[in-house]
């Protein structure tokens, strides 16, 4: 009777051992599938995002060779058109002499062939590197002003930022997307633009005092300059933060390091 106890209970225990291994052996083929599911999951994941900014880089790609094919015409056809009727107008006030209609023609049409010249530059990727991103964010801000529609201020702690060719260009068309949503949407008057160094980061402010919006309401959805502003940024590393506030205005801020720009 004691040696059936003994081999019911052996018996028992065996069971036992049985259940909690195969239930070890269960959890283990469990935890493996899932973690396998999951790597799979994230190496997908992965090339999803390094696929997005491969086309997202050669959409950059195809906007910047549009820009530098409108520059090289504007400088190469409408400007020697334009120059062509300088040219003429030049004749013309040599030939009528102290006529103020001739003298205004001729102004109107200096000043049109510097405004086609400064907006061949300002879409040419070789000469915004010869610039720098400090004259050429000026430069837009003075072409601003000159409307009479802005009150632009500007200021900046550096004199040239350090950064590479292409950053330089990302981040000047993101500010160029900045004050293009202004002059479309902000109903602003008055735009500032500072450059200051903050922690060892260098800050990239844009403020307008425009009508604003409020970025929590539910029926607020980014358009496509912002979203195109947001993935420049994520590209290159550059933090980007929003604040708006209704009847207030905007600001913009873009801070990154030099060195890894």
């Amino acid at each position: 009777m004691q040696k059936e106890n003994q081999d019911f209970i052996i018996a028992i225990i065996s069971g036992t051992l049985f259940i909690l291994l195969f239930g070890l052996i269960s959890f283990l083929v469990v935890y493996s599938y899932v973690r396998h599911k999951r790597k799979l999951l994230q190496e997908k994941e992965a090339r999803e995002i390094v696929y997005q900014k491969e086309l997202l880089q050669a959409q950059l790609e195809m906007q910047e060779h549009t820009f530098r094919t409108i520059a090289q015409e504007i400088h190469d056809n409408v400007g020697q058109i334009l120059g062509l009727v300088k040219l003429n107008v030049n004749l013309l006030v040599l030939s009528m002499k102290d006529n103020p209609i001739v003298e205004n023609l001729r102004e109107q049409t200096n000043k049109a062939a510097a405004e086609l010249r400064h907006l061949g530059n300002s879409y040419h990727a070789d000469r915004l590197a010869e610039q720098g991103l400090i004259d050429a964010v000026k430069q837009q801000l003075e072409q601003l002003q000159k409307t009479g529609m802005f009150t632009t201020t500007f200021c900046s702690e550096y004199d040239r930022l350090q950064i590479s060719k292409n950053s330089l260009i990302f981040l000047y068309r993101m500010l160029q997307e900045a004050l293009n949503n202004i002059v479309k949407h902000a109903k602003a008057d008055k735009i500032d633009l500072s450059i200051s160094q903050r922690f060892g980061e260098v800050c990239i402010t844009l403020k307008d005092n425009g009508q604003g919006f409020n970025m929590a309401d539910s029926s607020f959805k980014p358009g496509i300059g912002l979203l195109s502003m947001r993935e420049r940024a994520a590209m290159i590393n550059v933090q980007m933060e929003l604040n708006s506030k209704p009847g207030v205005g905007t600001s913009i801020q873009f801070s990154f390091n030099q060195k890894e720009l």
